[in-house]
C-alpha cells in the first residue's frame, strides 16, 4: 500500500480488497450506519463521522493526500473488525 493517496487511489484499494463506500465508510454522504467520511468543500478537504442522519467531529486537512492519510487506517480497521475486508 502506498503512504500517500489521493481519494481516488484510495477508493480504488478499497474496493480491491471488497470494501464499498457507504460500508465502513463514505465519500460526501452519511451512510447506512456511524461511519466515517471524508468531502471536500470549497476547496478544503474534512473528515467526519456520520451518525444518526448528521455529519459530526469535522477535522479539516491541509491538503486531500492528509485527509486520506488520516481516514484509510480507520476503515482498514474497521473492515477487518466487521470481516468485509478481503485479499
Amino acid at each position: 500500500m502506498k503512504t500517500t493517496m489521493t481519494l481516488k487511489e484510495m477508493k480504488d484499494y478499497l474496493d480491491r480488497h471488497g470494501v464499498e463506500d457507504g460500508s465502513v465508510y463514505t465519500h460526501g454522504g452519511l451512510g447506512g450506519g456511524d461511519i466515517d467520511g471524508i468531502e471536500e468543500i470549497d476547496g478544503v478537504w474534512h473528515t467526519y463521522f456520520s451518525e444518526r442522519g448528521s455529519k459530526n467531529a469535522y477535522r479539516a486537512w491541509p491538503d486531500e493526500e492528509s485527509a486520506v492519510a488520516y481516514l484509510l487506517p480507520r476503515i482498514v480497521a474497521l473492515a477487518k473488525q466487521y470481516r468485509i475486508w478481503t485479499g
